[in-house]
């Protein structure tokens, strides 16, 4: 007996991959990674919301283009609620591009469309 998916599903399971892909860190990971003098991307949102889990595909698409060249994490407001009122956070998901001395070159709030993220990527600097 053969099974088929629907499409719709098959797409929910390559959204759970990207998901996974893109890690969380806590307080301390942010610090860590403002410091490393990468490019970095922080989506500040949390892992129940609906606007953060559709984010989730880009941001792993966007970790793989890049590569090294690029760290993309999530940290989640709604464990670490005193990280992003410091980081001026008002919106699940809010993106921030931090340029390699870790600072805020670019923000968005709300879905990201992939085409526009990678246009504010390349007006920050990143290609």
């Amino acid at each position: 007996m053969r099974f088929h998916l629907p499409a719709l599903f098959l797409g929910a399971s390559l959204a759970l991959s990207a998901q996974s892909s893109v890690p969380a860190l806590d307080p301390a990971g942010l610090r860590q990674a403002l410091k490393s003098g990468q490019w970095t991307i922080i989506e500040f949102g949390g892992p129940t919301c609906v606007p953060c889990k559709r984010m989730q595909p880009i941001l792993g698409e966007l970790q793989a283009r890049f590569g090294d060249r690029v760290q993309i994490r999530n940290l989640y407001i709604t464990e670490y609620p005193k990280e992003a009122q410091a980081h001026r956070v008002m919106v699940m998901p809010t993106q921030v591009i931090f340029d390699p001395k870790g600072r805020e070159v670019s923000r968005h709030m709300g879905f990201w469309p992939r085409e526009e993220f990678l246009a504010a990527l390349a007006q920050a600097g990143l290609k």
